[in-house]
């Protein structure tokens, strides 16, 4: 497994991390078998992986849970990274430093590697979570602080008092929108960029033909119609479009012979910028898969007609980073 360090610093972190969102069940991905989570968190770490990222939204605190408990059954603690979030719904100051001793107490450690500001708040400036972060650093509770999905206007606030050492965001071939500014910030601030949903919910897997064969919990993004059930973007969606791309990707995939997940992560991952894709996994195989996604790069005309191919949705959805709101209601600033 590959390493790549964050811009500035000794941290290193496999390109590979576990995404701990599906560790267990919930309304997004379904029921989930946590035994089967635990061998393939035991299965990450065989093949190289170093890097984990747990958020207390996921689960409310159960998927901190299971990975605290897992690296204090298997004595794992000092060779892992851990990272965690605050919950938007707590970033006043005050919030922050009880989120960050929940956090810990679940984790069952005495400090996180990287703890990043989940998503943005409409009432509290980023800010002023911010400068808690600050403080925790300093207090040793936390390492390394940063960001998840935040906009330009974010970054250049925080900016003003430190680096943020990453930014988490969505980023995959049908979802490209952080490739209009923030992507090209990050790259030139030496921002560590952090990818998450890299195979769009299994969208990317080719796990699905047709729009309607996809969950209402996975098609809230703005690809879907707002007439799905629990989307709140208010949008049209662009559902058509999205499976004519799908139809483009899966022919250059066939000619290479590869599977569609694959080469969808192989893309990600020589994308500048990027020092890590969070990906899950719901078992040992599922994570012994992904890791072999990542052995063999794509060749440069691979990588232009596949871009090629997810310009017209890039195009047809804007530049609105935001997955889930539309319009003046993103959160990205």
């Amino acid at each position: 497994m590959k390493t790549h360090s964050f811009p500035g610093t000794q941290l290193s972190v496999s390109q590979l991390c576990f995404g701990c969102w599906g560790v267990i069940s919930d309304s997004h991905w379904g029921d989930r078998n946590q035994d089967d989570s635990i061998l393939a968190m035991k299965a990450a770490l065989d093949a190289g992986v170093n890097f984990f990222d747990t958020a207390p939204m996921y689960g409310n605190g159960g998927s901190e849970e299971l990975l605290g408990q897992f690296l204090v059954d298997n004595n794992l603690r000092d060779q892992v990274v851990v990272a965690t979030k605050i919950r938007p719904s707590h970033m006043r100051a005050a919030e922050v430093m009880t989120e960050c001793e929940d956090s810990l107490r679940r984790l069952q450690t005495d400090f996180i590697d990287l703890y990043q500001t989940h998503w943005t708040s409409p009432n509290v400036c980023i800010t002023e979570a911010w400068g808690a972060l600050q403080t925790l650093q300093q207090q040793g509770k936390v390492r390394h602080i940063g960001v998840c999905n935040a906009g330009v206007a974010d970054m250049a606030a925080i900016q003003q008092t430190s680096q943020p050492l990453s930014n988490q965001l969505p980023y995959n071939l049908v979802w490209r929108m952080i490739e209009d500014q923030i992507l090209p910030k990050c790259v030139q601030d030496q921002i560590g960029v952090l990818v998450y949903s890299p195979l769009m919910h299994g969208v990317l897997a080719d796990n699905y033909t047709t729009a309607a064969e996809v969950p209402d919990g996975r098609a809230r993004s703005r690809h879907f119609s707002s007439a799905r059930a629990q989307t709140r973007h208010g949008e049209d969606g662009c559902e058509e479009l999205l499976f004519e791309t799908l139809g483009r990707i899966r022919t250059i995939c066939s000619q290479l012979g590869r599977s569609m997940a694959e080469v969808s992560l192989a893309w990600i991952v020589q994308q500048s910028g990027i020092v890590s894709v969070i990906a899950g996994a719901r078992n040992a195989q599922q994570l012994q898969q992904n890791v072999s996604f990542l052995d063999r790069p794509l060749d440069d005309a691979t990588i232009a007609a596949l871009n090629a191919a997810t310009d017209d949705l890039k195009s047809a959805l804007g530049t609105n980073p935001d997955m889930w709101d539309g319009g003046t209601n993103s959160r990205y600033h």
